[in-house]
């Protein structure tokens, strides 16, 4: 599909808004506005790519169709004479989006969040190994946190499991991380490096927490 997904996007987004507000959206603001939903600053910025071009989007094993809204509503006040009457920028990406949810080449491989995608590698991993020990995972209470960070090249997502929830003493299970390394704009990434590290000591020791790191 190359960079014709630029455009299948771009001619999807201005059907969306003709067919369902009456706006015949320019086709240099329809580009505009879909690069933006890829996380680029401009249509030039994303021709330009030459790391993580989406070109690469076929290539992809995630994709995540989280739109950026605040980042498409700052990129829309810098737009000259784009439609006022416009819908927000969450309803505009269902036109943006259509063209790849409907491709057969991405079906199984679209999320809605980064936060979707780190719990289900997480606790997979996390929990082969509860298993392992005889236990059943939906049994305990768990306390999950789970922190999200991204640079140019990558994603990385941390999620901790601890149990049980409201204990004086809880217990640290695991920690996985999952490395996310990106292959096309914001939206498609390769497959994801999972890498565990497993726990077994009281959280309230501070012999505990200083030999692993926690603060």
């Amino acid at each position: 599909m190359k960079l014709e997904i630029t455009k299948l996007c771009a001619d999807s987004l201005r059907a969306f808004t003709q067919n369902n507000y009456g706006i015949q959206l320019k086709s240099s603001h329809a580009h505009e506005l879909v690069a933006a939903y890829f996380g680029y600053s401009s249509r030039a910025s994303l021709l330009a790519d030459k790391d993580c071009s989406m070109i690469n989007l076929n290539e992809a094993e995630i994709i995540i169709l989280n739109p950026p809204t605040l980042f498409v509503d700052e990129r829309r006040k810098t737009l000259e004479n784009l439609p006022p009457e416009l819908p927000a920028s969450n309803v505009l990406a269902q036109g943006v989006y259509a063209p790849i949810v409907a491709g057969k080449e991405f079906d199984g491989k679209i999320w809605p969040g980064f936060h979707e995608v780190a719990l289900a590698f997480a606790e997979n991993r996390a929990y082969e190994n509860i298993r392992m020990m005889g236990m059943d995972p939906k049994e305990l209470t768990w306390v999950i946190d789970v922190d999200i960070k991204t640079t140019e090249l990558e994603v990385l997502m941390t999620v901790i499991f601890d149990y049980p929830a409201g204990a004086k003493k809880p217990v640290r299970h695991s920690k996985v991380q999952i490395r996310l390394p990106r292959v096309a704009g914001d939206i498609g990434y390769s497959e994801p490096e999972v890498m565990p590290t497993f726990y077994h000591g009281d959280m309230t020791d501070p012999d505990f927490r200083l030999k692993h790191g926690i603060d």
